[in-house]
């Protein structure tokens, strides 16, 4: 098999990891808020679970700077594989959590995962991407993962329903092991990447300079989005103490959001591709929009939540990776892919905090809303207007 062949292959692999992971990690998330409140976890209990956002992310930056300093297709491959086995294991080991605060470490066990997978995972899938444009590659990485995310709480749902939480809980083992066994089959099919065999390890010196005033500002922006991003933990606890829809259709929504996110991943990738950064300014007007549905909109309207919620996900996950790619020079990603993790997850974490103090006060979580997404598009303008040449190769 030629390497390109090999290539197109591993990418396509990558993208069913993240469809079974998803599977495993959005059906828990998906029910997380309602879980909670159904164990009498008190509202600061899915803030913290926005914590192990940050917490995973604070990894993101740990896992980057390795990747960096050991320049090893197998730090990077390990660091993939490892990731998604504390994701597979963490997130069906809920259904035995004695109590609520073991329900959410094993949640902030999941996000710990994610964070030592993320940044290695993504430099793998940037190379393997090339061919097909590295917006595309995102957007179509995207839409796999985002099948996985549909499917994971249409099927917790449907369980939940029929057998109650720790069912629902439980069965997320098998896709787990599914992503698991691909990881490992993509390693052994692509076990030298390019981007590794073209010099010898880099300075141990952990280095934040040398990224370019556009990447800061891009952090900048897109944590000043993430300060008015809702977390859905909060959102659907917010909903269930809101009296507003059941449990199941709490999960439910959650599927339609990440239905919404793979619908629109390969045609924001595209777009990415055409427009480069200006792609990023239409989503923050997406955050206020959330939080107006989720505190005033009626039973009836409650699913068209899921409409800006998916939108925003889609944007995080895709072409806000693929800017890493346009704003960094190959050889410093993994670290640059650790520090917008870090920046990012600790300005959500903070958001989620401030939405839990004002979850009595619907007014005035909507007006944090619009501020910090109002700054965000402020700088994401700014941003663009410095970046209009597009997208470079990598």
């Amino acid at each position: 098999m030629g390497s390109s062949r090999r290539a197109v292959l591993v990418f396509l692999l990558l993208g069913l990891v993240s469809l079974f992971a998803d599977m495993v990690y959005e059906g828990g998330r998906s029910i997380s808020g309602a879980y909670l409140a159904e164990v009498g976890a008190p509202a600061v209990a899915a803030a913290m679970i926005g914590v192990g956002e940050f917490l995973g992310l604070v990894f993101r930056l740990v896992s980057g700077y390795v990747a960096t300093v050991f320049h090893s297709s197998t730090v990077l491959w390990g660091s993939t594989l490892l990731g998604y086995l504390l994701t597979s294991v963490s997130i069906p080991a809920i259904a035995i959590a004695p109590t609520w605060h073991t329900v959410v470490a094993l949640y902030i066990a999941d996000r710990l995962g994610k964070g030592l997978r993320a940044p290695a995972r993504d430099v793998i899938l940037a190379e393997v991407s090339e061919g097909i444009g590295v917006g595309k590659g995102f957007g179509v990485h995207e839409l796999l993962d985002q099948l996985g995310a549909f499917a994971g709480p249409v099927l917790v749902s449907v369980l939940l329903a029929l057998y109650g939480y720790r069912v629902a809980y439980l069965t997320l083992l098998i896709p787990g092991a599914v992503a698991v066994l691909l990881v490992a089959t993509a390693w052994r099919l692509y076990p030298i990447l390019r981007s590794t065999s073209r010099g010898g390890a880099s300075s141990r010196t952990l280095v934040f300079r040398g990224y370019g005033r556009s990447f800061w500002l891009y952090v900048a922006a897109t944590s000043a989005l993430a300060l008015g991003f809702m977390h859905w933990s909060i959102a659907s606890y917010y909903l269930k103490v809101r009296g507003a829809v059941g449990d199941v259709e709490i999960g439910l929504i959650y599927a339609v959001a990440m239905l919404v996110d793979a619908l629109v991943a390969i045609p924001l990738g595209a777009l990415f591709d055409r427009v480069g950064l200006r792609a990023l300014l239409p989503v923050p007007a997406l955050v206020p929009a959330f939080v107006v549905l989720v505190a005033y909109a009626p039973r009836e309207l409650l699913y068209l939540s899921a409409v800006p919620w998916g939108i925003v996900m889609c944007s995080e996950e895709s072409i806000m990776r693929a800017s890493i790619a346009v704003l960094v020079e190959p050889p410093r990603r993994p670290l640059a892919y650790g520090v917008f993790g870090l920046v990012f997850g600790l300005a959500w974490a903070i958001g989620g905090y401030v939405y839990t103090s004002l979850l009595a006060e619907p007014l005035y979580m909507l007006l944090y809303a619009v501020a910090a997404s109002a700054t965000s598009l402020y700088l994401y303008a700014h941003l663009a207007r410095h970046s209009q040449g597009g997208p470079r190769a990598s």
